[in-house]
């Protein structure tokens, strides 16, 4: 579960590489895969030779969703799923991508939650 204060792994090329929780939208508490925050790059990833353009600054505040947690979630069929970091793929205001690229693998259930392009993007999917 995801609060707000906890850091994140990017997992898109949009140029981040760790974020920070401010918020979690629709007013929880608490985040699991599928939900949106607002989040505030603190790291980028490094340019190499000044050919890439980073679409984003640091301290910039953007939105994200959550689409690994450490927590493990059961389906109802019993099988389990937990991944090895809590991560976030940036978006835009209009709930679009910045990134063209995810380099995890993301859960099935992203699918039914009204994120099917992030599931497209992704090289694979548990």
């Amino acid at each position: 579960m995801i609060q707000a204060q906890t850091l994140l792994k990017v997992v898109d090329n949009s140029g981040a590489k760790l974020v920070r929780c401010i918020k979690i939208k629709k007013g929880k508490s608490s985040a699991g895969v599928g939900d949106i925050l607002l989040v505030s790059v603190k790291t980028l990833r490094p340019r190499y030779r000044r050919r890439i353009r980073l679409k984003m600054n640091k301290s910039e505040v953007h939105q994200g969703v959550v689409v690994q947690t450490r927590k493990l979630h059961r389906s109802k069929s019993g099988v389990g799923s937990s991944f090895g970091c809590n991560s976030v793929v940036l978006i835009s205001m209009q709930e679009k991508p910045l990134g063209t690229r995810i380099s995890a693998t993301l859960p099935t259930r992203l699918r039914g939650l009204k994120w099917a392009k992030l599931v497209a993007m992704a090289r694979k999917t548990v």
